[in-house]
């Protein structure tokens, strides 16, 4: 443990360092005195994280518990709401479809039930299973209007289906928390379905003003400053007054999804900010009602409602706003760090269609040099 004042983005803090059983962090305070309470704190902090290692590391019995734990696990390890709440949502989902499976020892799982639950999600829409459910219990209290509309809004869903890169989500949740209980278990690769890498996912100028543009605030602020820094849905709507650092035009996230992560605010992003945080004094940069985050439920649907647009989901803005960089001739590595993506796979899927050099090369291969477009110096040199 210690503490010391160094220079963080040209301000003086004093940082708080602690480590436990193989387990660190740290903190940024104004003054030595927050520091020394941040760094007993983050002790209890890391302490508690490595009680809830020790529970994961007991191998549950069920499939349900091991779920349980590994919620637990990866909140004990620091990682976002996102990501815990997507192991919860494939809980559900199992429970749905094949509800036996969660009361399965976990050491008796075999690929056999992995390809039924795959192959039963794919079948049948776990939301309109729970969609059915809702209905029953509303038919049995006597409310037959609000039955209907759970029960066609269960057939809308069978009708859309279930996408396969939703069922792969699951089926990656699975196989991290089983990689726990048993790290000699291999996971069947056959059981991920191919993904379609071909659907759009950037809106055009004119729908851009048509879907951003008709929201109400702070849904509109919400939606314009997700697909001007590419952060993601949870990160904007928890994201906290103290995060944002305006003098710097940087916000630092301590628990994005693929870990820490600088987002660097361009001057239109840093005004929305600044006008959101003068609205209120509270701790989130976006409060709900209470004073609380909006959920990921509302601002999906007050979403949905303004953009009206065919398989266009909230989480595509962060897309938009990578193709929007590599249309003005950013390389894909570039882009990779702006939005804390790990990988390069989805950056390569963007650069096949709109990366400059590439087309520029496509119009060298026709022999029409004249119209190849230049790359602007100014670019070309970052």
């Amino acid at each position: 443990m210690s503490v010391r004042r160094i220079k963080n983005h040209g301000t003086w803090v004093w940082q708080a360092r602690v480590a436990y059983r193989g387990l660190r962090k740290a903190a940024f305070r104004p003054s030595k005195e927050a520091a020394r309470d941040a760094e007993a704190e983050l002790l209890q902090e890391l302490k508690t994280k490595a009680g809830a290692q020790d529970q994961v590391d007991q191998a549950p019995a069920t499939l349900r518990q091991l779920l349980k734990y590994y919620a637990e696990d990866l909140e004990g390890r620091g990682k976002g709401e996102e990501s815990v709440g997507r192991v919860d949502y494939t809980r559900r989902s199992i429970e749905a479809v094949t509800p036996e499976l969660l009361d399965k020892p976990v050491s008796a799982l075999d690929d056999g039930d992995i390809f039924g639950f795959r192959n039963a999600r794919a079948r049948y829409s776990a939301r309109a299973v729970e969609l059915r459910g809702q209905a029953d219990k509303l038919r049995t209290a006597g409310k037959d209007a609000e039955a209907a509309a759970a029960e066609r809004a269960a057939l809308e869903e069978d009708r859309r289906g279930t996408r396969p890169s939703t069922i792969n989500r699951d089926l990656r949740t699975l196989r991290a928390a089983l990689k726990k209980a048993r790290p000699d278990y291999r996971f069947p690769g056959g059981a991920f379905f191919r993904e379609d890498e071909t659907r759009v996912r950037w809106l055009r100028p004119e729908e851009e003003l048509l879907v951003l543009e008709t929201m109400a605030s702070p849904f509109r602020e919400i939606a314009k400053l997700a697909a001007l820094t590419l952060m993601r849905m949870t990160e904007i709507r928890t994201l906290q007054r103290e995060m944002v650092h305006l003098e710097q035009g940087v916000i630092l996230l301590p628990l994005a999804k693929a870990g820490a992560r600088p987002v660097i605010l361009s001057e239109q992003a840093r005004k929305i900010v600044q006008a959101q945080l003068e609205t209120h004094e509270g701790e989130l940069v976006f409060p709900g009602p209470g004073g609380r985050p909006y959920s990921r439920e509302q601002i999906g649907k007050v979403f949905r409602r303004a953009a009206r647009l065919r398989d266009f989901h909230f989480h595509d803005l962060r897309h938009h706003g990578a193709t929007m960089a590599l249309n003005r001739g950013f390389t894909a590595p570039i882009v990779m760090a702006l939005g804390g993506w790990k990988t390069e796979r989805m950056m390569r899927r963007y650069a096949a269609v709109t990366d400059q050099t590439l087309r520029a090369a496509a119009e060298a291969v026709s022999g029409s040099e004249s119209r190849v477009w230049a790359r602007p110096e100014s670019v070309a040199t970052r």
